[in-house]
């Protein structure tokens, strides 16, 4: 069945703010010319960096699990 405009939007925000987080922390790790020292022989923005990246893909995961668990088709909801 059709999911309704809602689920659309919904997942629309979510991916968009997914990728803003990709994207800040790619900027963040690669592009930014900011220095807070190093940890463990990294540059400290590094982490930072992958930090964000890492939670932008979390979000991206996220996304596709709320997609999958608006599916009307599924059993789990019509056992009572």
């Amino acid at each position: 069945m059709k999911r309704p405009i809602a689920v659309w939007i919904n997942v629309g925000f979510r991916l968009i703010v997914a990728f803003a987080y990709f994207l800040l922390g790619l900027y963040v790790a690669f592009y930014s010319e900011f220095d807070l020292g190093t940890n463990f022989g990294v540059p400290t923005i590094v982490l930072f960096g992958l930090l964000f990246m890492a939670y932008g893909l979390f979000r991206i995961w996220r996304a596709y699990a709320y997609f999958n668990s608006t599916d009307e088709d599924d059993e789990e909801y019509q056992k009572y």
